[in-house]
């Protein structure tokens, strides 16, 4: 292999490291998964959404240990990382899609856009949605947590 040749390899190989690096430096609160696609988490990896986000039927956001799914059945459940149900809404045969609003509120709608289930915590905007890598999914108004689904083990 040529000096020249070598050159162009190596320049290469430090340009490609150089974007791979800088696409994982994004903060992971920044990424923006689309509600079509369950996420990959890394390790320890809790899932931040912020307002307003919104998962239709057969959609999921997951950290390793609980996944947040708007069932086709029209239930809202999380379900652990032994594919277990660990908590529900209870809104089979009437929910339709779950939004997380940007006063705050986690709701989930009918197919007529009436609510069936919230979490009652309008009021406070800015607020984040996070699956939790222990297993609990928690609405954060800054560092209080103002609801929690009880379901981390």
């Amino acid at each position: 292999m040529g000096k020249k040749t070598a050159t162009l390899l190596a320049t290469a190989a430090l340009a490609s490291i150089t974007l791979v690096g800088q696409a994982n430096a994004a903060p992971s609160h920044h990424a923006a998964t689309p509600a079509s696609s369950a996420t990959t988490p890394g390790p320890l990896a809790n899932q931040v959404r912020y307002a307003p986000f919104t998962l239709n039927h057969n959609q999921s956001v997951s950290s390793n240990t609980a996944r947040l799914v708007m069932q086709s059945d029209g239930n809202l459940v999380i379900y652990d990382e032994f594919n277990r149900a660990r908590w529900a809404t209870g809104t089979v045969g009437r929910g339709w899609t779950m939004r997380f609003q940007e006063d705050g509120n986690l709701v989930v709608y009918t197919r007529s856009g009436r609510a069936a289930w919230a979490s009652n915590t309008d009021g406070h905007p800015g607020s984040r949605l996070v699956i939790q890598d222990d297993g609990n999914v928690v609405i954060y108004d800054g560092s209080r947590a103002i609801w929690a689904s009880g379901t981390d083990h």
